[in-house]
């Protein structure tokens, strides 16, 4: 593989995006390691203490809920897994989710060591660290106001909130699965908060204009 196909990666990860040449160079000692479609490359019982950057093919990430492995996200060139288990005690928790290759794909582990390093020598990588893990905090704190939420209209409200963008196209049906509400339900929760003004929905479009109002849906 060549080099510039690496630092492409590395580019487009949130966290490499800012850094400087030198730390870019000191990275592609990190040779990718491949995969087959299926391969595991990380589980709470097999994980290493670095991050994965996607070089290229496709990746998935599963939580294990009673014995189902229930699919979290789907990652690809650039994106990059491993954080919440890079720093953290060894408590015997080990990593918490299932990350699969779900095509031929090539990823670069960097290790705890190396990731330390950079972030000394690097203030922009490590900026750019902690702008992660911030998002990742403030994105696992909707799913958590998702799930206690305590009515239909709430939980709707909260999974809005969870979304990056103030304009988004959403799926009611998968909503539905997830939230654990019937499908008509949730367009009740919709057009209940259309009409608070909180949100504006068209044909499967939904534009946030009032986070205040979401947050105090009850």
């Amino acid at each position: 593989m060549s080099e510039k196909k690496i630092v492409s990666a590395l580019r487009l990860c949130s966290v490499f995006s800012g850094a400087s040449e030198q730390t870019l160079r000191g990275l592609l000692s990190c040779r990718p390691e491949k995969f087959c479609a299926g391969d595991l490359i990380y589980s709470a019982d097999s994980f290493e203490k670095s991050i994965g950057i996607i070089v290229s093919g496709k990746v998935e990430v599963f939580g294990e809920n009673e014995n189902k492995r229930v699919r979290l996200n789907a990652l690809s060139q650039g994106d990059m897994f491993g954080a919440a288990a890079l720093f953290g005690k060894n408590d015997g928790y080990g990593y918490v989710s299932t990350v699969v290759s779900k095509t031929s794909s090539e990823v670069i582990f960097i290790c705890e060591e190396k990731i330390r390093e950079i972030i000394i020598s690097d203030p922009a990588v490590a900026i750019a660290y902690i702008a992660f893990l911030s998002d990742r905090i403030r994105f696992l704190n909707g799913k958590i106001s998702t799930f206690t939420a305590k009515s239909a209209d709430s939980a709707v409200a909260a999974a809005l909130l969870s979304e990056k963008a103030d304009r988004f196209e959403l799926n009611v049906s998968r909503l539905s699965k997830k939230l654990g509400i019937g499908r008509t339900s949730v367009y009740r929760s919709l057009e209940f908060l259309k009409k608070s003004g909180a949100i504006e929905y068209s044909e499967g479009t939904v534009t946030v204009l009032s986070k205040e109002i979401l947050k105090n849906v009850r």
